[in-house]
This record gives C-alpha cells, sequence and structure tokens, in this order.
C-alpha cells in the first residue's frame, strides 16, 4: 500500500502491477464516474481514487482534467453508427443525425461537456467529413455545404439540451411555473401546458423538425 496526505488523513491506494493503469483504463473510470454522478464529478482525484491509485499515477496518461474530458469525447465519438456506403442524401443525412442524438442522448454527460463548444472528441471528425461531403453531394457549394452542417449540427444539439424537460420531472416544473406566473389571456399557451406529452413526442418532434430543416437547406 502507498498513501498521500490528502484533508485531515491519509487515503489508502493499491499498487498495481507495470502496466495496470493505463489511458483506456482511465478513460473508462473517468465515463463511470460521468454517467454515474455528472461531469462535474469528474476530477483527476475521484478518477484516481475510483481506479485506487494515486493522482500523480494518472498525470503519466492524461495532462490534466480537460485533456481527460476530451479522450473521453473521443471515445464517445469512436461509438457512432457508420452509414451505410450507398443511399440518397437526405436519407442518410436525417440518418446521420438521428443516429448521432441517440448516441450522444446515452451521454448527458457528452452533451454537457460539449455546450462551451471548446472542445471536441477528434474521432468524430470522419462523422463530420461524411456529412460535409453528403451535403456538397446534394448540390450546396462550400459556403453552403458549412453552413448547412453547422444549422444541422445546431437543431441536433439544441434538441439534446433540451431532453431533460421532457421528462415527467421537468414537465412537472413547467407546469408549477406556468401556474405560478399565471396563463390569463395566453389560452394556447396554457393548452399546450396541459397537453400530455406521450414518450415519443420529443423523437417525433426532433425528427419532423430535422426532416423539414433538411429540406429547406438542400436544393429541390
Amino acid at each position: 500500500m502507498v498513501t498521500t496526505a490528502g484533508g485531515g488523513g491519509t487515503t489508502p491506494y493499491r499498487r498495481r502491477r507495470p502496466g495496470g493503469l493505463s489511458r483506456s483504463v482511465i478513460v473508462d473510470a473517468g465515463r463511470r464516474v460521468a454517467e454515474r454522478e455528472g461531469l462535474g464529478a469528474v476530477t483527476i482525484r475521484r478518477v484516481a481514487s475510483d481506479l485506487s491509485v494515486a493522482p500523480m499515477a494518472l498525470y503519466r496518461h492524461v495532462a490534466d482534467k480537460r485533456e481527460l474530458v476530451v479522450t473521453m469525447l473521443d471515445d464517445v465519438a469512436r461509438g457512432l453508427p457508420i452509414l451505410p456506403d450507398e443511399g440518397e442524401p437526405r436519407e442518410l443525412l436525417a440518418l446521420a443525425f438521428v443516429g448521432l442524438r441517440d448516441h450522444l442522448a446515452a451521454s448527458p454527460w457528452a452533451v454537457e461537456a460539449l455546450r462551451g463548444g471548446e472542445i471536441f472528441g477528434p474521432a468524430v471528425l470522419p462523422h463530420v467529413e461524411r456529412v460535409l461531403e453528403l451535403l456538397a453531394r446534394s448540390g450546396l457549394d462550400e459556403r453552403e455545404t458549412v453552413d448547412a452542417y453547422w444549422a444541422l449540427w445546431w437543431f441536433t444539439f439544441g434538441h439534446l439540451s433540451n431532453l431533460p424537460a421532457a421528462l415527467p420531472e421537468g414537465r412537472r416544473e413547467r407546469m408549477a411555473q406556468m401556474t405560478r406566473t399565471g396563463t390569463a389571456g395566453l389560452p394556447r399557451v396554457r393548452r399546450m401546458g396541459e397537453m400530455p406529452l406521450d414518450e415519443g413526442a420529443a423523437d417525433r418532434a426532433f425528427r419532423a423538425g430535422l426532416e423539414a430543416l433538411i429540406e429547406g437547406l438542400l436544393p429541390a
């Protein structure tokens, strides 16, 4: 056993055999922490504690928390669905962004990490390249292709960022706030708030919006 000073005492760490700690082991541990407790819980010290090693052991594999989170995002990006080689651009674009939405929705911490717009997982770049190729193949010029890509990404990311509002607890909070605020003179808003949201409502809204956006972006 080795110990490190911390707080009011010492924390025990189990010695690992050489090669027992690797970048992939650290990433897996970081993802487990993020999935259980959210991105804010991911720190070098916390991940080291979960792995029963000293924090300094992690610094041999990742420089800091930022690099750890980027590597975790990279791990998520490697699991993105692969698009078929053949197909109509419109159909493949819809498939790409539905797949992206579903994949990121399974890792809410990744959505939180991407919200700042500063970091991303480099392994996502082949996915981006394929989307750009599909947009260009649809007849858009280079500037239009880039603009269309960002429009599709921002639409998808906006949906992901608001998914918690579609959960029952999110809906209850909205209804309580609407009650406090009052909807007198706003009959359509009131009826919208009272309308029950079934489990598939968010998915239907996303797919309908995505289809409309793709149709609006691509040449007829």
